[in-house]
């Protein structure tokens, strides 16, 4: 009927009292903040709260920022109730100019899940809170994964990993080249993801890799599939890459499913862990040759 049921502020330009936060916050990325939620009397108790804070999150996510952040006064029973129930953690005491003490606390924003056409497996960017499980993924895994992946035994911690994480999402979402999980419920079954995007010349390249319980289900070729058409849809790529080692057998198997085209071979392309140059085969697919799947399954 037109009128203000809730009222609140959602901002992305940060507080300057969370940089001396009595206590410390799990990151240092772009958050997301809301500040002065207020809902109409009629309206309270009935989820308006709740439903402004979901939306917050959803504005979020639309912006690649995971972060969510906010502060109350420690005899706001309503406001440290819903809190608890949307998943947020304590983080410790922030101090505005009348020098009262709030409780301040934050949670991560968990991306959404795309299916990508093989029943119980899903894809989503991976967040800063994703580290821990990544680490155990990959350390439990490490003497299969490091003999095309050198960067296995360069990845000695969780702490690195977070380090990686850091660094990708870091980046302003249009300029970032995401990562992501490829998830069967809550496990991990492996990553894929860009790199090396040059945005004026619109193209980029895709890595991937995959636990060994989880292969043989065509799951990285799906992955593959939904990151090409992502990348013409919502970035205007034009030119896709894929690089692999020649004798990686099931890698190479990928991009020549999806019908990239191989452009040659780069000699000694990559230096493995077992000190061997290895050649690397490159392959290549356009946005032309992307949106003719559409077109065929239709």
């Amino acid at each position: 009927e037109g009128r203000v049921i809730a009222y609140g502020v959602i901002s992305f330009d940060g507080e300057p009292v969370y940089k001396a936060i009595e206590g410390k916050w799990s990151n240092d990325l772009p958050y997301v903040l809301v500040h002065r939620l207020a809902i109409a009397d009629e309206m309270k108790r009935q989820g308006m709260a709740k439903q402004f804070m979901l939306q917050a999150e959803e504005v979020s996510r639309q912006k690649g920022i995971y972060s969510f952040r906010v502060d109350t006064k420690y005899d706001n029973a309503y406001m440290l109730r819903l809190i608890d129930t949307l998943g947020f953690r304590y983080c410790g005491e922030v101090y505005y100019r009348n020098n009262s003490a709030r409780r301040a606390f934050e949670k991560t924003i968990r991306p959404h899940s795309h299916p990508i056409g093989i029943s119980g497996y899903t894809i989503r960017e991976a967040t800063f809170e994703d580290a821990a499980p990544i680490f155990e993924a990959i350390d439990k895994n490490r003497e299969d994964l490091r003999i095309w992946l050198p960067f296995v035994d360069e990845l000695k911690s969780v702490a690195g990993e977070e380090g990686f994480l850091l660094s990708v999402l870091a980046v302003p979402y249009k300029q970032r080249d995401p990562v992501y999980i490829l998830e069967q419920g809550t496990n991990i079954c492996g990553l894929a993801g860009f790199h090396f995007s040059d945005a004026p010349n619109h193209r980029t390249e895709i890595g991937y890799w995959l636990l060994p319980a989880y292969r043989g289900k065509g799951i990285v070729t799906q992955a593959v599939r939904y990151l090409c058409q992502w990348a013409v849809r919502e970035r205007n790529i034009n030119r896709i890459q894929i690089r692999c080692a020649v004798g990686n057998i099931p890698s190479n198997a990928i991009p020549k499913r999806l019908g990239f085209t191989l452009e040659g071979t780069e000699r000694d392309g990559e230096l493995l862990i077992s000190g061997k140059y290895v050649d690397i085969n490159v392959y290549s697919i356009l946005k032309k040759e992307i949106e003719l799947w559409n077109r065929k399954s239709n």
